[in-house]
């Protein structure tokens, strides 16, 4: 197990990065191959600072859960249910380019499907009524029909219109809910209770307190179980655990989840637009953010981010020649989950050497 001068060395770096990003409280976990995991907590439920946030508190992963939408395809591909080079219009023949997008362009965006984040009326319609979300064809109407923002392969642009599509592949090849899928192909083999679908505004209220000014009129923080629809999430959303999200990574960088070859295959790096700090070379794979010349060696994982919540999860599978996995979640929406969980790792490196020293 990772010693108890460790576990110190990761608190004080929590609470340190916690300070640091103004989060009001944040839940993160580390597991180190070879030395086992750590589970810690900073801050606090509420905004008055009176209950201290648990290490085991349940947030919305958000696009973390796009990582989990690709398990789930490549183990469909796995067992021949779809071939990721399918066209999208084999499952959804209503699109106007159906036959011309795959599966495969749709999970590492290279499809050209227009963000429905970005569409000017969702952006509307979310702003005006942020507890009624759309329905699917709505979501269609408003970016799919808009055409392709560029030919499929011929560019790169993150859609979350891209993955919705892919949700409701896995539900029809899989003969299932989106929420029985995921029990199938992820929590179930990895045997998870507290990571699930959230199918409804009910299920947000059993979770962590969630503090975001996005929808106040006077600049005050609110918390969004009451007032925002996880259905404008259309991507699916899971809730988790810190915990349960470093398993989830681990596991997969593990063979735990999909055979070698899927592995590969959502691996192979698509470079992406722009600067994206702290990332060096900032990529994206199948479901997969990468950094293959991250500052403690290639990342695999993903960020999410919504009203009222900043989340990461990541493996580094060379990190000192050990696998290291590490989440941070922060129950506020204006703070950058992704730079405290390399504080966190930054405070892990020199530990890990001394272990490695002793051992």
């Amino acid at each position: 197990m990772i010693d108890l001068r460790t576990e110190a060395v990761l608190q004080a770096a929590l609470d340190r990065e916690r300070q640091k990003s103004g989060a009001f409280g944040v839940t993160a976990a580390v597991r180190c191959e070879g030395l086992g995991a750590w589970t810690g907590a900073s801050g606090s439920l509420d905004l008055a600072g009176k209950q201290a946030m648990p290490a085991g508190a349940r947030l919305p992963a958000y696009s973390i859960t796009k990582t989990m939408t690709a398990v789930c395809l490549l183990r469909l591909a796995e067992s021949a249910a779809l071939d990721l080079h399918d066209p999208i219009g084999r499952w959804l023949p209503e699109l106007p380019w159906g036959a011309d997008v795959s599966l495969l362009q749709l999970l590492n965006h290279t499809a050209g499907v227009p963000n429905y984040s970005v569409v000017p009326e969702q952006v509307a319609a979310v702003a005006s009524s942020p507890g009624q979300a759309w329905q699917f064809d709505e979501f269609i109407v408003h970016s799919c029909n808009r055409g392709l923002e560029f030919a499929p392969g011929d560019g790169w642009g993150y859609s979350n219109t891209g993955y919705m599509l892919l949700k409701r592949v896995v539900e029809e090849s899989n003969g299932s809910s989106f929420t029985r899928a995921i029990q199938q192909h992820v929590t179930g083999p990895l045997g998870q209770v507290d990571t699930a679908v959230i199918e409804d505004r009910a299920s947000l209220l059993g979770l962590a307190p969630g503090y975001s000014r996005s929808f106040s009129q006077d600049g005050r923080w609110q918390d969004i179980r009451a007032i925002y629809d996880p259905g404008w999430c259309a991507t699916g959303v899971v809730a988790s655990t810190a915990a349960d999200l470093c398993e989830f990574y681990h596991s997969l960088f593990s063979g735990k989840l999909v055979y070698h070859e899927s592995l590969s295959r959502m691996t192979e790096l698509v470079r992406v637009p722009g600067e994206h700090p702290p990332a060096v070379s900032p990529s994206y794979g199948l479901g997969l953010m990468g950094d293959p010349d991250g500052a403690h060696g290639p990342e695999f994982g993903h960020g999410g981010g919504g009203p009222g919540y900043d989340l990461r999860a990541a493996c580094h599978p060379q990190f000192k020649d050990r696998r290291v996995s590490a989440a941070v979640l922060c129950n506020s929406d204006e703070v950058d989950a992704w730079s405290a969980l390399r504080g966190l790792l930054d405070a892990l490196e020199p530990e890990l050497g001394d272990t490695l020293r002793l051992s």
